[in-house]
């Protein structure tokens, strides 16, 4: 009897937790397409949200960290400015497409190499 109670107990346990409304993540406050194309090599492009940070990135709180910091704007980014990189070319054509807070935001790059693309945007476009 005590076995029969205690399942019709878990039973409604179960039942009054289902009929509670499913919350809905909140929207980011940040949606931006990354895109990463090389010389001769592969496109790459993920998504980066914020605010939650979230999205395709594969590291996004460290990149929706440092765009926090240059709010919002990748033209501001200088990462590492004195990074020792080589004169290699294998040249980066970059761009972050979205919105950040309800502001645009459009930017492209060329970049000569990985390390001079890394050292100017950090996690960012450490794809």
């Amino acid at each position: 009897m005590m076995k029969a109670a205690g399942a019709l107990a878990l039973c409604g346990a179960l039942l009054a937790g289902a009929s509670l409304p499913a919350q809905a993540a909140p929207a980011p406050k940040a949606k931006l397409k990354i895109v990463d194309g090389m010389k001769g090599g592969p496109v790459k492009s993920v998504w980066l949200h914020c605010g939650p940070a979230g999205g395709t990135h594969p590291n996004a709180r460290a990149a929706c960290n440092l765009l926090r910091q240059v709010k919002g704007d990748p033209a501001q980014l200088k990462v590492s400015p004195k990074a020792n990189c080589s004169q290699e070319i294998k040249p980066h054509a970059v761009a972050i497409a979205g919105t950040w807070h309800g502001r645009k935001v459009h930017w492209a790059k060329f970049f000569a190499n990985a390390c001079q693309m890394r050292a100017m945007t950090g996690p960012i476009l450490a794809l």
